[in-house]
């Protein structure tokens, strides 16, 4: 699957500066990097947000021993000024996609929002 000319503009100054990901393994990965995106719409809007996905991180995620490389690739991602922590997240490389797959929870991102935005990319 190919996006390449979908337009999913975060409405920043970090439109043309991120290199997103435009080729996708299947339906599941583009939804994933949907949900992604208005993950880091949510965290422009709201920087505050951040502090919850710490929380998350030292509830949920410190004390596993299993998830050490985990927690310390979102720890060091959470100092970062929330700018630099989306163009990480988003990027298309792997760091970009571990961090993707292991976000800890900000915000629920409603499934009709993520449909909603792949369809207007389909």
């Amino acid at each position: 699957m190919d996006m390449s000319t979908a337009d999913f503009s975060l409405g920043t100054e970090l439109d043309g500066k991120i290199r997103r990901k435009r080729t996708f393994r299947d339906s599941h990965d583009f939804r994933s990097y949907v949900r992604a995106l208005l993950l880091a719409k949510r965290l422009l809007e709201r920087p505050d947000l951040v502090a919850r996905g710490q929380s998350y991180l030292e509830r949920h995620v410190k004390a596993d021993p299993h998830q050490t490389r985990i927690y310390k690739l979102w720890t060091d991602a959470l100092q970062l000024p929330v700018d630099d922590l989306i163009d990480r997240f988003l990027t298309d490389d792997e760091r970009g996609a571990t961090l993707r797959e292991t976000a800890p929870v900000f915000v629920v991102i409603p499934p009709d929002d993520v449909r909603a935005l792949a369809r207007s990319g389909a």
